[in-house]
């Protein structure tokens, strides 16, 4: 990260992320992964791959209204095109009868590279610090085993 500029777009790396996330553009969330990962979000799950971790993603949120919001960007240059940040978010994830599926707090803690002339999420690592999950249509570890079997 060598300027002002890195730092503007790396914030809108991660915000591209949320949109991603909430609009169901897999494409445009494919877009802010390196091709290899290492992607941890506290569920005892990891991957190494974008299109691991994309893949399941869509799976996840297939059927959700969601809303993540990010704040407190911290981002610090890591020298040769990396970039290291902590960002806090908060996520809503509400089923289509608006039901309660998962509401978490807490921070994605990131590393970052230049690839070509773009920045994307090399590595995140989730701390989720609280969060309250609805009670229908089974649990979150329920609905991440069916994502990872691709049902």
């Amino acid at each position: 990260m060598q300027s002002a500029e890195d730092e503007r777009q790396i914030i809108a790396l991660i915000n591209r992320y949320a949109t991603g996330l909430d609009t169901a553009d897999w494409k445009l969330l494919r877009s802010c992964w390196a091709d290899d990962v290492d992607v941890d979000y506290g569920t005892g799950q990891t991957w190494s791959s974008a299109e691991a971790i994309n893949a399941f993603m869509e799976q996840f949120h297939t059927g959700l209204t969601t809303m993540h919001m990010n704040t407190n960007f911290v981002i610090s240059d890591a020298g040769d095109g990396r970039a290291t940040g902590r960002t806090y978010f908060k996520a809503l994830l509400l089923r289509s009868d608006g039901s309660l599926f998962l509401r978490a707090d807490g921070w994605y803690n990131d590393c970052f590279g230049k690839i070509g002339s773009e920045w994307k999420i090399t590595k995140r690592h989730v701390r989720m610090i609280a969060s309250e999950q609805g009670e229908l249509n089974g649990s979150l570890t329920e609905r991440q085993t069916r994502a990872d079997l691709g049902q």
